[in-house]
């Protein structure tokens, strides 16, 4: 079987495809053939069984061209290969229906557990609406709410998230992550040794801004987190807020006790794995809505807290009471982190969830409806 994977080589394109670098060995030891295109002209020339399309590749790779449902449009009424859409939303939601109905899977980094709920109108997402009920806020935005129909269910699905990214490209040093990209290197970040909880410096770290006021719920989600750890007293010596390079801001993150990882844009965050990365305790808003692959957010490996931030400040104060008792958490989620990123570990896992996805496109594809033929009866 041939795959094609359609990409554009900048940051986000790179690393939205990484996993079939990553898990290149196990992929083609499997009877997979990998083909990459990086311009639409080569792909018009390649034959293949399967494609697989970076959306946040599609504006670079199609200028001025056509736009992105366009482009779709024209592969799906050739109807020649199932068409899998690689979504760039870091959020459960707003599922983006008009590229849904012109893919045979459409699949995001994560999808709420509960498929139904796509079926009711949502404003963004369900993060969202929760958050806006909980505070009753005025304030609705112009946000059009969006729904799925029951039908669009089966194409919805979970592709990968933020973990499996090529982390050699989140440098502040520009021509190392363009060599990067460039030489293709499938090679992991190399685990690092790093000091127990009891013997870091700093408490309590929250790196990440708190966004403006037309982004409120965002924004308030990320005020209540913030506002509950300025609370906490220690006597450590303060932390300077200056900006920092990237080897700067790991450094840090090894020198801290608790990472506190607020939603963002959505629900994951680059810094949940950086706190993994660097044996940090993360601390996580409760996930258990959400479905994603891989899944690193046990009980074993972090501690949840409420949206509202309720239970945090008590949960805070119990981890910096005593470090020491809450070591296994965290180098259990350095060791998650670390192990689906080797693939002599993962890589048979990762397989079978690319199979599950072919799976799928294909079974769609085979349900698509029959296209008429002008020429019928001769």
């Amino acid at each position: 079987m041939k795959i094609a994977l359609l990409y554009f080589p900048h940051r986000e394109g790179h690393n939205s495809i990484f996993p079939f670098f990553l898990y290149k060995s196990q992929i083609e030891s499997s009877g997979i053939k990998l083909q990459l295109f990086t311009s639409i002209k080569k792909l018009k020339e390649g034959s293949f069984d399967i494609l697989f399309i970076s959306g946040l590749s599609l504006p670079k790779l199609l200028g001025k061209q056509n736009t992105k449902e366009e482009f779709l449009k024209i592969l799906y009424d050739k109807k020649k290969y199932p068409v899998i859409f690689l979504s760039g939303n870091d959020s459960t939601g707003p599922i983006q229906k008009e590229i849904l109905n012109l893919v045979d899977l459409y699949l995001s980094k994560q999808i709420l557990k509960d498929k139904n709920l796509y079926l009711i109108p949502h404003k963004r997402h369900y993060f969202r609406e929760k958050m806006m009920d909980l505070f009753r806020f005025k304030n609705e935005n112009k946000f059009v709410p969006v729904s799925l129909e029951e039908k669009d269910l089966t194409k919805l699905g979970v592709s990968w998230n933020l973990a499996l990214i090529d982390w050699k490209t989140q440098t502040s040093t520009k021509w190392k992550r363009y060599l990067t990209i460039f030489l293709k290197n499938k090679k992991p970040i190399s685990p690092e040794r790093v000091k127990p909880l009891s013997e870091r410096r700093i408490p309590i770290m929250f790196k990440g801004n708190l966004f403006p006021k037309e982004h409120d719920v965002s924004r308030l989600h990320r005020l209540l987190t913030f506002r509950v750890a300025s609370k906490i007293k220690t006597n450590a010596p303060p932390v300077s807020n200056s900006p920092l390079s990237h080897k700067e801001y790991l450094e840090q993150m090894k020198e801290t006790v608790i990472s506190l990882s607020p939603f963002g844009w959505g629900e994951i965050c680059y810094r949940d794995f950086e706190a993994f990365r660097t044996g940090s305790l993360l601390f996580k808003p409760e996930m258990d809505h959400i479905e994603t692959f891989p899944d690193l957010y046990t009980s074993e490996n972090h501690i949840s807290y409420r949206w509202d931030s309720s239970d945090l400040e008590e949960k805070i104060k119990d981890v910096l009471d005593d470090p020491s008792s809450f070591q296994k958490l965290a180098l259990q989620g350095k060791i998650d982190f670390e192990n689906v990123l080797n693939p002599e570990i993962f890589g048979k896992k990762f397989l079978q969830h690319l199979n599950g996805i072919i799976f799928k496109a294909r079974e769609n594809f085979e349900k698509r409806p029959k296209i008429q033929s002008n020429e019928s009866g001769r």
